[in-house]
């Protein structure tokens, strides 16, 4: 990933985030993503078009995210340059593996696992932030630790967003 990447669609610049920044904002993120989940009601589960995840995959899929990262993380603590495994993103949505979650569930699981990232993140010596990895195979970018944390940052945001649009859509 070039050190000045921006996302395309939200505007995120993964160079901008310092380590310092990455378990408050992934708190804040988080925080309105589960109230987005409690007070969605019926439209948790709904799509409001077919290429746009439902609020609950989004938030199932944060929170796959937040242990995928960790797991990178992790490794890049204990290996040299380790290649992270893919998430097979699509492929959980498109074999149904969220469709027995609740808001209930979801909101409780997404608090809980942002909470273990950020603490995971927080307790990094500093010189491990500049420790490299490969994001995965199928993202096969040379990363630093730091970039991964600024990674989960740019998820948790994003798609965020990509609930409060749900919202907006299909209250529409």
């Amino acid at each position: 990933m070039p050190a000045n990447a921006t996302c395309e669609g939200c505007g995120f610049r993964w160079s901008e985030v310092t380590a310092d920044e990455v378990p408050s904002r992934i708190s804040v993120a988080t925080s309105s993503f589960v109230h987005v989940i409690e007070t969605a009601g019926a439209n948790a589960n709904a799509r409001p078009s077919p290429e746009r995840w439902s609020i609950l995959e989004y938030a199932g899929h944060m929170r796959d995210v937040f242990i995928s990262i960790r797991e990178r993380i992790m490794r890049a603590c204990v290996e040299d340059e380790p290649v992270g495994t893919p998430m097979y993103r699509e492929e959980r949505v498109n074999l149904g593996l969220y469709r027995l979650d609740t808001p209930s569930i979801v909101a409780k699981e997404l608090a809980t696992l942002s909470g273990l990232f950020a603490r995971t993140f927080q307790s990094l010596p500093g010189p491990f932030l500049e420790r490299r990895l490969t994001y995965s195979t199928v993202t096969p970018a040379k990363v630093t630790i730091l970039w991964a944390g600024a990674q989960a940052v740019h998820e948790v945001e994003h798609h965020l967003a990509d609930a409060q649009e749900n919202l907006r859509l299909l209250k529409a």
